[in-house]
């Protein structure tokens, strides 16, 4: 038995001297992965709160550049909101005016188309009367009397033919023209060839136009020489009296 135990003892001493060596080694190996581990979960969170940190720092500065660009942002519509105020006014003045200028105009038409309708009844009133008043002439006076009285416009015509002082009148007898409201007699029409020659040195054969439209009277014209003597031009010249005088 003593011989046994000789024999194995170092053997028992041995592997239990390998055993702690073994475990001492395990042990190390162990520690050190867990140093290690240990060591990169540290850097793992200093990295991490330096992320955290820059990230903060980041929201921070976008934080400051959103309060930023929203108060320029405030201040741009603020000064567009004024601007715009401004230039509303500006609109409503000028459209305003604008109204002002064209209700102004619309009120000047207005007068002048109310004076030209005026005008133009005054017209037609004076062309009705004297169209009246011939109607009536030829429905009051007979045809004997209108034979008269037409010798005796034209007879009055000669007498201011006869009064006329020609010295400044050229007169083209080429173009002579004469109008009556009926047949002038031989007298007459003597009297006034022999004065057209004695005034205006013209030649001329008288060649009435028969126009009853005339009622009375003799209407002759020669180039820019007209002289109306006719009871129409007469009725027309009183309708545009009476016109003046009434209207004013």
């Amino acid at each position: 038995m003593h011989d046994i135990l000789t024999i194995w003892m170092p053997i028992l001493v041995t592997h239990l001297c390998v055993l702690v060596v073994i475990i001492f080694v395990i042990k190390r190996l162990l520690l050190s992965d867990t140093l290690q581990a240990v060591s990169r979960i540290r850097q793992v969170e200093a990295e991490v709160r330096k992320r955290e940190e820059a990230i903060r720092r980041e929201i921070e500065e976008h934080e400051k550049e959103f309060t930023r660009k929203k108060a320029e942002a405030e201040e741009e519509l603020q000064r567009q909101r004024e601007s715009s105020e401004k230039e509303v006014g500006k609109l409503r003045e000028q459209m305003i005016s604008d109204a002002r200028k064209e209700g102004d105009a619309i009120i000047e038409q207005a007068k002048k188309n109310e004076d030209k309708f005026r005008k133009q009844i005054a017209q037609d009133m004076e062309e009705k009367a004297v169209d009246y008043g011939s109607q009536i002439f030829k429905l009051v006076m007979s045809e004997k009397v209108n034979e008269v009285l037409n010798e005796q416009f034209i007879t009055e015509l000669l007498d201011a033919v006869e009064q006329i002082d020609s010295s400044s009148i050229t007169v083209d007898p080429s173009n002579a023209e004469f109008k009556s409201s009926h047949p002038i007699n031989a007298v007459q029409k003597e009297r006034l060839e022999k004065l057209l020659e004695e005034k205006f040195g013209a030649r001329i054969k008288v060649n009435e136009k028969i126009e009853e439209d005339l009622m009375a009277g003799l209407v002759f014209k020669m180039g820019s020489l007209e002289i109306d003597g006719s009871l129409l031009n007469r009725f027309q010249e009183a309708a545009s009296e009476i016109r003046k005088n009434v209207i004013g």
